[in-house]
């Protein structure tokens, strides 16, 4: 009897402000791909870490032809959707991998087994424990914690820096290497729990978001010097608020957005503090991290954080779910702030 290849396949598409495992289905109808069918260049992986992202609820959205501005690409009904993962080669008819080696590719489908085209794959060193961390503490999150500071940060000892979504994939490790690098950092966070976890990678002070009333005022209180470097990962309002209690001269790294992602757009509040960027002189940068795959700057990064690893200075917060049938609930939970730590599925 043939192996199952458990498939997490979307159904339908997202109404705004919805988050529900109801999108997808579970389909164990299909096998896992033959190994001798394979095509000159094809990889068969089997998956053991599936990134769950905000960008992917971007991708779910039910389309919206009135807006030319929003993101044109959909993943197709049907099919299961992609993201990070990374797994083990188990089968190649190529000559760029073989059996046993680890790879991570930025477009794994939510299964069990995929087939993958090498130029698609990175083999990944088997320096670490597990390959987990090639999907979190070595991978993504990470690195994108890394390129804000280093290039939009642009750190100076003794300068403040607020982080939004600090005990989250990536401000979680933008904590960390702030301290690293003699900062004086400011945690945001949204629950008593997730906040002393930030203060345990320790941030000098941790707002919760939820209950600190107005943000303007709890960031003024936690940082009476003034913000030099602000590294948002939510946008929306506490964006808005930061801009406000900036420093001359002062950095915005703009990482993410989750607070808007998902939302009516026609609902967000726009945001009303943009002079301040003019008054302040403030660079105010976005920035992604797939540019900088295969660069010396993605080299420095390995390098530092294999450092830090290896000397237990750096921390690394998981929300690991046990198999593929978890993964639409992570995606949903990752909205309603349900989870802790970098979300990875394992199938």
């Amino acid at each position: 009897m043939s192996l199952a290849n458990t498939r997490v396949v979307l159904q339908s598409y997202a109404p705004k402000d919805m988050h529900s495992p109801s999108l997808f289905s579970i389909d164990d109808s299909q096998a896992v791909p033959d190994a001798a069918t394979l095509q000159p260049t094809q990889v068969l992986v089997k998956a053991e870490a599936l990134s769950i992202d905000p960008h992917q609820r971007r991708f779910i959205d039910v389309p919206d032809s009135s807006n030319k501005a929003a993101y044109s690409f959909r993943y197709p009904l049907g099919k299961p959707i992609v993201g990070i993962g990374a797994g083990t080669v188990v089968a190649s008819a190529s000559s760029q991998f073989s059996v046993g080696d680890w790879v991570r590719s930025e477009r794994f489908p939510w299964q069990s087994y995929a087939v993958l085209a090498d130029q698609d794959l990175v083999k990944l060193p088997k320096t670490t424990a597990s390959i987990i961390d090639h999907v979190g503490v070595l991978g993504m999150p990470a690195f994108t914690a890394f390129l804000g500071i280093a290039l939009v940060g642009q750190p100076k000892a003794g300068e403040t820096m607020l982080v939004s979504a600090a005990a989250g994939a990536v401000g979680q490790v933008a904590v960390q290497l702030g301290k690293a690098r003699g900062l004086r950092v400011v945690g945001v966070a949204g629950s008593d729990d997730k906040v002393e976890y930030v203060k345990h990678l320790g941030a000098d002070e941790v707002i919760n978001y939820r209950t600190c009333g107005d943000f303007v005022h709890a960031i003024k209180q936690a940082a009476p010097e003034g913000i030099d470097i602000y590294f948002d990962n939510v946008g929306g309002e506490f964006l808005d608020a930061a801009l406000l209690t900036l420093n001359t001269h002062a950095r915005v790294a703009i990482c993410g957005s989750i607070s808007t992602y998902a939302s009516d757009k026609s609902k967000i509040a726009g945001i009303k503090n943009l002079d301040t960027i003019i008054v302040k002189q403030v660079t105010l940068r976005s920035f992604h991290y797939q540019p900088h795959l295969g660069t010396p700057t993605e080299t420095d990064f390995l390098e530092e954080m294999a450092q830090l690893v290896a000397a237990n200075r750096i921390q690394f917060k998981l929300d690991l779910r046990k198999g593929l049938a978890s993964a639409p609930q992570a995606l949903a939970d990752l909205f309603s702030g349900r989870n802790f730590g970098k979300l990875i599925v394992h199938p």
